[in-house]
């Protein structure tokens, strides 16, 4: 009963700490609040962390984090292990986490940062760097809500056999 209380006061000062952040930050706020992550009590504080002086500060004083893209897959392989050990071992992982000049997708690439994106949003996000596809790669079904990639290749395990689904 004692955890369930204090879970409940967690998420309780989580959404109020979040509502600071709304009085400046509208769209982000708006975007997080219709995320799935909102849902499960994930706010501003969990990716930023507490950012005291950035809330108190009335210039540009940073926020205590914002997560680089190196530092992403630890961030979210905290609640999501089984992803964040897909994508360290694949190419796009070991380019972002050896902070590799190549540009390579992270997580907040594919899935956003404070909104989630849908499948024609990721495509476009793929098709940033393998612009020049093969003609199976180019069907149909993004528009349709289907990211077409994940047809084929893992989008976790892009590393083995070019991530190619087992």
């Amino acid at each position: 009963m004692i955890w369930l209380l204090l879970w409940l006061g967690l998420a309780l000062q989580a959404q109020e700490n979040a509502n600071v952040c709304a009085a400046c930050h509208t769209d982000p706020y708006e975007e997080l609040t219709t995320h799935k992550h909102a849902k499960n009590s994930i706010s501003c504080e969990t990716c930023h962390g507490a950012s005291q002086q950035h809330r108190n500060a009335v210039g540009a004083t940073p926020p205590d984090r914002v997560a680089a893209p190196e530092q992403q897959p630890a961030l979210c392989g905290a609640c999501h292990p089984g992803q964040r050990k897909g994508y360290e071992s694949s190419r796009h992982g070991q380019l972002v986490l050896a902070k590799s000049r190549t540009r390579a997708a992270s997580c907040g690439t594919c899935h956003g940062v404070h909104s989630a994106r849908n499948a024609a949003s990721m495509l476009r996000q793929c098709e940033r760097c393998h612009a020049s596809l093969p003609a199976a790669c180019k069907k149909e079904g993004a528009s349709a809500g289907k990211l077409v990639c994940a047809t084929c290749h893992d989008p976790h395990g892009l590393g083995r056999a070019q991530g190619l689904r087992p």
